[in-house]
């Protein structure tokens, strides 16, 4: 089965989905100043870098396309920079063809790839695998994508979509195996490892999850974990070593010879912003469990409980009205409250249902996978603190589990709670789409200059 097939039935939700990106891609490129576009021989670092602000999500991918510098971290997003380098080289013959630089255009397009399957494998998953009525699957897909950090991933330059459409991928072939008792080959275990944990390395252990969800405790066998685990890892290093020797290494040592000039030209202002910055930094982030690696990353003093209400459950789906869309590591407080009750109430009301949909869908093997996902994410983000401060902007690995939660809920009610849920979830759904759309459509018509940067 072609899982990208696009079906008769499918064609018009990919239709819509597509006007609806557009729309917002158009309004995001069209308010970028002009020098995002121009080609040759320039500082993408500083154009890029000092002007892109989004919410604390990154613009690494438009400086990668244009001038191959790498400003992610391959040790955890190894497969992000073999994904990105054709497109690179596209963007190169084009500037060298035309003279103009055309990295925000190509970035829109993966996006729009990637953003679109994604909302496809959720329906499916509604549609195919829960057997949802029309309505009710497309009133789901469409909560799924009025989540603020689904609609602000699906837009921004960043690794968050392409991991949310592997990630969709995942359950909706998991959920086609659960539904119809077969399993996993190992090979399309080990494909999907290699992918996912190659794009955002902690989501690998998600793959593992529906592997062994599906297949059983036989999946646990030595010869399936060397395949399916081992080989994927040792293909993943050896990429790695590859992009860390011919691209990453000989550019460290160019930007060491650049930086160490500017401090011996600009000694005191160099001083001077970056102790700004960390003291910026230091206020806005808590203390880690312990300076050893790894750990150094952890975050043992940020508030879990007003993370919950503001950022996690919060953010996440209802974008604040104040300090909309700013960036926790230049202007954005580390909590920002709503201006009205209602917000609370809408994410009081949310919560709930969703604590009630996995208490009465915790039979449902797919809902209990992707609670195993979800676990995941919180052990990470809310016991850990990897990432606490900017929780929201992780949504797109985790946030799924919500409309998948409510259309199990849907799925084993009778016709007269089927009616109730149908209206509240339909009322919830018009509320996000229209919340969010607004909020986010003022940020991206802000005159560019007006955004606050520093």
């Amino acid at each position: 089965m072609n899982i990208f097939k696009i079906h008769k039935e499918e064609r018009w939700i990919a239709l819509l989905t597509l006007l609806f990106l557009l729309c917002l891609n158009w309004m995001l490129i069209s308010n970028y100043p002009d020098i995002f576009t121009k080609g040759g021989t320039l500082g993408y670092w500083s154009i890029f870098s000092k002007n892109f602000r989004m919410s604390g999500y990154d613009c690494w991918s438009y400086i990668m396309l244009s001038n191959l510098r790498i400003h992610f971290e391959t040790t955890r997003h190894p497969l992000f920079l073999s994904i990105l380098y054709p497109l690179y080289l596209l963007n190169h013959g084009m500037m060298w063809l035309f003279g103009s630089n055309f990295a925000v255009y190509i970035m829109a397009l993966l996006l729009l790839f990637c953003s679109i399957y994604s909302v496809l494998f959720m329906y499916r998953i509604f549609r195919q695998i829960l057997e949802l009525r029309k309505f009710d699957a497309f009133m789901f897909t469409a909560m799924f994508l009025s989540i603020a950090h689904v609609m602000v991933a699906m837009i921004v330059p960043d690794h968050f979509v392409i991991s949310l459409f592997l990630l969709t991928m995942t359950l909706y072939i998991a959920g086609l195996k659960i539904k119809n008792k077969t399993n996993f080959k190992l090979w399309q275990i080990a494909v999907l490892f290699f992918v996912t944990s190659g794009v955002t390395l902690t989501n690998g252990a998600k793959t593992l999850l529906a592997a062994l969800f599906v297949n059983g405790k036989k999946y646990l066998r030595p010869k399936s974990i060397a395949l399916t685990v081992f080989l994927p890892l040792v293909l993943l290093l050896g990429v790695y070593w590859f992009q860390y020797n011919v691209f990453e290494l000989p550019q460290k040592q160019v930007i060491h010879k650049i930086e160490k000039s500017n401090k011996e030209k600009n000694g005191d202002e160099v001083a001077k912003h970056n102790a700004i910055r960390d003291k910026w930094i230091r206020e806005h982030t808590g203390r880690p469990l312990s300076d050893a690696p790894l750990l150094n990353l952890t975050d043992a003093t940020t508030p879990r409980v007003e993370t919950i209400v503001e950022n996690l459950f919060g953010e996440s789906i209802q974008l604040h009205q104040g300090h909309l869309l700013e960036d926790l590591s230049f202007t954005r407080p580390m909590f920002v409250k709503y201006n009205h009750w209602f917000n609370y109430a809408v994410e009081a009301i949310i919560v709930a249902m969703f604590a009630f949909s996995l208490w009465r869908g915790r039979n449902v093997k797919l809902l209990r996978m992707c609670m195993a996902w979800f676990a995941i994410d919180i052990i990470l983000h809310l016991v850990l603190g990897f990432g606490i401060t900017e929780v929201y902007i992780m949504s797109a690995d985790w946030i799924f589990i919500i409309p998948l939660a409510f259309a199990t809920l849907m799925h084993l009610s009778d016709n007269r709670h089927r009616i109730i849920l149908r209206i509240v979830c339909s009322c919830i759904t018009l509320y996000l789409l229209l919340w969010n759309t607004s909020l986010l459509v003022s940020y991206l018509t802000t005159p560019f200059d007006k955004i606050p940067k520093f």
